[in-house]
């Protein structure tokens, strides 16, 4: 029994050690940049606050009260360097500070600290892919060429509660105009980023609220809302062939086919009856594909949209 006793008394010593070289290492990291402003910043005062008063009374209570002096000597370590620690982050060494007085730094640092304290709990509760919602949303409130004030409200409030800094509602006028193509390619986007299918669900929620805001349903908020309902719904029921339609650009000489090649690298080039056509994308909605082929007529390229052939699809995958 002695010798165990012996064993755990020599672990006991050796813990302190251990203890004073951890604390070592910790403060020679901050001490080498003791003059950084923005590492001084990134240390938590009030955190080594709490842990001070943690260690304090088992250092009092084994240094007086047991007699426990090795004990003692290990809180007695951490609290004398978080103590320093502390003197770092209030910016004790920072070249600008060398005129503030002590008490005046240590307010400044737990101001700061008061403001950001809520950083880590916001990221927490703000869904995933925040900032691409928000985007979205003011797309949508722009696709109709209006911006209504409680549409801008709708919008702020979101941005407000996920702590995302907004333009202010002249730069967003002035802004350059979105498209259906735009808007639907956010959408895609923001699916890539893999959000909690529950979250993906409520986004149209979210979308018919924006749309609805101003009592006013445009044809392309109509177009919209259709497409992204067919977008999200694939997602959040991981379809594996969904009804689909596919707009064919269709070269109207062969001399074309080459030039419109090269103007749609990364699009799939398709024989149709006896010609060419460039595949330039697939939509869920039907109303959805017939507008983008009115797009590119309007450009001068001829286009036509046809249902996909799911059963192909799955076969050629």
């Amino acid at each position: 029994m002695k010798t165990f006793l012996l064993i755990i008394e020599i672990l006991v010593a050796g813990a302190v050690i251990i203890t004073a070289v951890r604390m070592y290492f910790t403060i020679n990291k901050l001490w080498k940049r003791k003059s950084d402003q923005e590492v001084c910043n990134s240390i938590s005062i009030f955190a080594y606050v709490l842990a001070i008063s943690v260690h304090t009374p088992f250092m009092i209570k084994f240094a007086f009260i047991d007699k426990n002096y090795v004990m003692a000597t290990n809180d007695a370590i951490q609290v004398l360097s978080y103590l320093l620690v502390i003197l770092i982050g209030t910016g004790f060494w920072v070249r600008a500070n060398k005129r503030t007085g002590f008490l005046t730094l240590v307010k400044k640092a737990l101001r700061l600290e008061s403001k950001e304290s809520g950083h880590l709990m916001k990221s927490l509760i703000r869904p995933s892919g925040a900032k691409e919602i928000i985007e979205i949303l003011k797309k949508i409130a722009r696709l109709d060429n209006e911006l209504s004030d409680s549409e801008v409200k709708i919008i702020n409030d979101f941005a407000k509660n996920w702590d995302i800094e907004l333009p202010n509602i002249e730069e967003w006028q002035s802004g350059e105009q979105t498209s259906l193509l735009d808007i639907r390619e956010s959408v895609e986007k923001y699916l890539n980023l893999s959000p909690p299918v529950k979250q993906a669900s409520e986004l149209l929620d979210l979308f018919r609220l924006i749309v609805k805001a101003d009592n006013v349903i445009s044809k392309e908020e109509e177009l919209f809302l259709a497409e992204a309902t067919g977008l999200i719904n694939s997602y959040v029921h991981q379809e594996e062939n969904p009804k689909m339609y596919q707009v064919l650009l269709v070269p109207q000489k062969k001399k074309k086919i080459k030039a419109m090649s090269e103007i749609f690298p990364n699009n799939e080039l398709v024989e149709r009856r006896g010609g060419k056509v460039i595949i330039q994308g697939k939509y869920y909605s039907k109303e959805f594909a017939e507008e983008v082929c009115k797009n590119y007529m309007t450009l001068g390229i001829f286009s036509i949209w046809e249902e996909v052939d799911t059963q192909q699809t799955a076969e050629a995958a």
